[in-house]
């Protein structure tokens, strides 16, 4: 469901259906995992003591730690970076939006401060129509709906929604060199963003300064922000302020007509296993306050994927939350600049063995940074962490070869009846 080939044949039948989406699930995930691996083995004739690493970043990290975890008889270890096994954590508190409040206010404290402004300014213009045109000329906007003042929250909401996601954004992937992940931006672009938000005179301006790092760093937005394109609730006139059951529909054909597969596919996952809203309190963080309505997001899962209800509690009750003590050959990092750190393992559990579990926090590292290929803008951090590593990788190799000889036999795969899809099992030889 991620990636250039889909189940089904194609990404519409994969990601519409609801039976046939129903198999975009964890477990189904790992199990893939585990039968290619077996499948490699025997397509070239691999030795027992032929050792699998597996790695992963962001949801990739938790597969990894769990698949390490559940299956230690294929995988001799595993890379985990940026996983975010502890969603709780997420749930309870503003951990998560906190940490990017808190980096933006080491670039300085004054920026935090003048996102709130921000909103507070944004929120109270949008009420009248000269505030409307105060908001697009110092946001510099292309378009601003004109729908009356009984729209003018939805105005607003959903323009905090897309600076907001650029600034959060911004320090996720706040990587030492340039990039375009999403979008291009410049080295460390929080710090960027930050430093330009104080050379501005209002705090609208301010958030267009920001925005601009984020959306126009190389000039491709041109002089305006045609920000109504890429809004998920004000894409195009034809459907403003339509009735939900109907925004819900357009809304789905629109996520798959404009190639939105990754999100379409993992509101899906946040509807079922990956259950992680966040609340904001606007106090110790740069957010508005928010708390998350259980009810409410329940039930918009219902309605967007017929029926299908969340499972709160499924993941960490099964995949052992932070309870990894009995667990081995387990390398962990999380990177400072990253929020989600907040979920993340970030100390050695109780009574674990710090040689077989290894947790590193990296210094100025944003999200699974030691995955990416070396750059010569890395902090020393990320470079020191690698070797420790590769180091892992080499003892891990070693011990499987001490305990599969290559003597024994790869396992063989047969089919595991009374599992939907292509899952499969091992057993020995």
């Amino acid at each position: 469901y991620y990636g250039q080939s889909f189940p089904f044949g194609s990404p519409t039948a994969a990601l519409t259906t609801p039976f046939n989406i129903s198999y975009l699930t964890v477990e189904q995930a790992m199990e893939d995992f585990n039968a290619l691996q077996l499948h490699i083995r025997h397509k070239w004739n691999l030795s027992r003591d032929a050792a699998f690493i597996v790695a992963g970043g962001s949801y990739g990290g938790n597969l990894a730690l769990w698949l390490r975890l559940k299956n230690p008889n294929l995988w001799a270890g595993a890379l985990a970076s940026s996983a975010t096994p502890l969603k709780h954590l997420l749930r309870e508190s503003n951990s998560f939006s906190k940490i990017v409040s808190e980096v933006y206010g080491n670039v300085s404290s004054t920026c935090p401060d003048i996102v709130r402004r921000g909103w507070m300014e944004l929120f109270e213009n949008v009420k009248s129509k000269h505030g409307r045109g105060i908001v697009q000329h110092e946001l510099q906007l292309c378009h601003m709906p004109d729908e009356g003042e009984q729209y003018s929250e939805d105005i607003a909401n959903e323009l905090y929604q897309w600076i907001s996601g650029a600034l959060e954004t911004m320090v996720q992937y706040g990587y030492p060199y340039p990039t375009n992940f999403y979008n291009p931006v410049p080295a460390y672009p929080f710090q960027v963003a930050c430093e330009n938000m104080l050379k501005e005179p209002t705090a609208l301006e301010s958030l267009r300064a920001a925005a601009q790092v984020y959306y126009n760093f190389t000039g491709q937005a041109g002089l305006c922000f045609d920000w109504l394109s890429s809004s998920s609730t004000f894409a195009g006139n034809e459907i403003l302020f339509a009735t939900p059951d109907a925004m819900r529909k357009v809304k789905q054909r629109n996520a798959l007509l404009k190639n939105n597969l990754v999100e379409t596919a993992w509101d899906y996952q946040c509807c079922t296993e990956v259950y992680q809203p966040m609340p904001t309190d606007g106090i110790t963080d740069m957010e508005l306050p928010y708390r998350p309505s259980q009810t409410q997001y329940f039930e918009r899962c219902q309605q967007r994927w017929d029926g299908v209800t969340p499972r709160p509690d499924w993941e960490e009750m099964t995949f052992m939350s932070n309870n990894i003590q009995a667990g081995s050959n387990i390398f962990l990092t999380s990177g400072q600049l990253d929020p989600w750190r907040a979920a993340g393992i970030t100390s050695l559990p109780n009574h674990a063995n710090p040689d077989s579990i290894i947790v590193r926090v990296i210094e100025n590292g944003a999200h699974h940074l030691d995955l990416r290929a070396s750059h010569p803008l890395d902090p020393p951090s990320v470079t020191k962490i690698r070797r420790e590593e590769l180091a892992s990788f080499e003892h891990w190799v070693h011990e499987w070869g001490e305990l599969y000889p290559a003597e024994v036999k790869s396992p063989k795969i047969i089919a595991m009846p009374g599992l939907r899809g292509n899952i499969q099992q091992h057993e020995s030889r």
